[in-house]
């Protein structure tokens, strides 16, 4: 019964240990990943939200200094009242230098009441997003 208990106990320490290595190493690969891949999947997580219309996340990935001056209702007001409504977007690439990254990303999107005559219309374009790195992690720096 001794025996069983100690066994018991020995594998619940294995299976600890295991997990914070993997959790350890998980950690160090994301570290080692390149500023562009960093900034770019920071950008496709923040498209996710977008896409979501879930402005509360989406807020989160705005610079500091852009979230010191303006606050989540308003910028969920913002976002909540734009006639551009994003239907699709992806990252397309990015290029950095130091802390700073441009991130190119492709949208269709759906636009209302801007063409007379037409309440709504559906297009394509691109976008290219200025991305800060401070704070240990990549925001947005919003253009608007």
């Amino acid at each position: 019964m001794m025996t069983m208990t100690m066994n018991k106990a020995g594998h619940g320490f294995r299976v600890g240990f295991m997990a914070c290595a993997a959790v350890v190493l998980t950690a160090c690969a994301a570290a080692q990943k390149s500023p562009e891949e960093a900034a770019e999947a920071r950008a496709a997580d923040r498209l996710v939200a977008v896409l979501a219309e879930d402005y509360a996340t989406d807020y989160e990935f705005l610079s500091p200094g852009y979230r010191s001056s303006v606050t989540l209702a308003q910028h969920q007001r913002t976002m909540a009242l734009r006639k551009v409504r994003w239907l699709d977007a992806t990252v397309a690439g990015s290029e950095c230098s130091g802390d700073v990254c441009k991130v190119r990303i492709s949208i269709e999107y759906e636009v209302y009441g801007a063409v007379p005559g037409m309440s709504r219309f559906k297009s394509m374009g691109a976008a290219e997003e200025d991305w800060i790195f401070t704070d240990e992690d990549w925001y947005l720096v919003p253009s608007d």
